[in-house]
């Protein structure tokens, strides 16, 4: 039924104004066509006898015969009134009443219908207030989910990093731990090897081998002490020399290098752990 009305309501409130002037005008129409019948006129005529006339009136005239009275001549009928024309119905009362009852059911009805409108709006702002709400706290769920997300991710990628980190540094100490236990026991081999007197022993083939080698410069005083720098390759093969302090001249100091380069290759040790490729030789020639 709301449909119906909401359809048809431009056309019910045209008919019922219609019906409003259609009556309007035909009170008027009545008003108008209900005028008074038309006034009868009487005409009066009077009879005169000649005799009665003067006689310059009657002169020269054939004396008239008597006439005979005339016939009173009928009074002229008053002009038929035009046929009135049948009064419109008037409607009674109750088609008044029933006409202003439907104009006011039409008004009450269009007012139900713009109440039904407009309760329909509110609804529908409300719906969609309560759908936004909803389409806002989804978002704002969906952010803290992301976010609880991407925290718990980086809480996971930093544990990660931790147990990397621990685990590299296990390494390295467990590195470190290997380095100075082979340290230790190299600088325990080293001092074992001292305290054999195979070291010194191999200091001393050294230095005798540079010293068969050298030929000795004039200038050259007793006393003579330089400290050589020399690195070998494995097998003894001279790679570098290097003169640090010394108590001779140029030319002293130049024939030890070259003797150090005539003695390669360095003799062996007798124990191959006592071989060192950088040596440090002091050389101190017999007099």
């Amino acid at each position: 039924m709301p449909g119906f009305v909401r359809e048809h309501l431009r056309p019910l409130a045209g008919s019922a104004g219609l019906h409003v002037l259609l009556i309007a005008a035909m009170a008027v129409a009545t008003l108008r066509w209900t005028t008074p019948p038309p006034v009868q006129l009487a005409i009066e005529g009077v009879v005169v006898d000649s005799r009665s006339l003067p006689d310059s009136l009657q002169s020269g005239r054939p004396k008239p015969q008597p006439a005979p009275e005339p016939e009173p001549k009928p009074e002229p009928a008053a002009p038929a009134a035009a046929p009135e024309p049948p009064p419109e119905p008037v409607k009674a009362p109750d088609d008044a009443v029933k006409a202003s009852e439907r104009a006011a059911e039409e008004a009450a009805m269009q007012a139900k219908v713009q109440a039904e409108a407009k309760k329909t709006a509110e609804a529908q702002q409300k719906k969609q207030a309560e759908t936004e709400a909803q389409r806002k706290a989804k978002a704002e769920e969906a952010e803290r989910r992301k976010l609880a997300e991407a925290d718990a991710k980086r809480r996971q990628q930093e544990e990660a990093r931790a147990a990397q980190d621990a685990k590299v540094k296990a390494e390295r100490e467990a590195d470190l731990k290997r380095r100075l236990a082979a340290e230790a026991a190299e600088e325990e081999g080293a001092m074992a090897l001292a305290r054999s007197g195979i070291v010194d022993e191999y200091r001393t083939l050294l230095s005798q081998a540079i010293e068969r080698s050298w030929i000795r410069p004039p200038s050259a005083k007793a006393g003579l002490e330089c400290t050589l720098y020399v690195s070998q390759a494995p097998g003894g093969t001279v790679v570098d020399v290097k003169l640090g302090t010394c108590n001779g001249d140029q030319s002293v100091r130049e024939s030890i290098v070259n003797a150090v380069y005539r003695a390669s290759p360095l003799p062996a040790p007798r124990d191959s752990r006592a071989f060192e490729r950088r040596l440090e030789i002091v050389f101190r020639p017999t007099e």
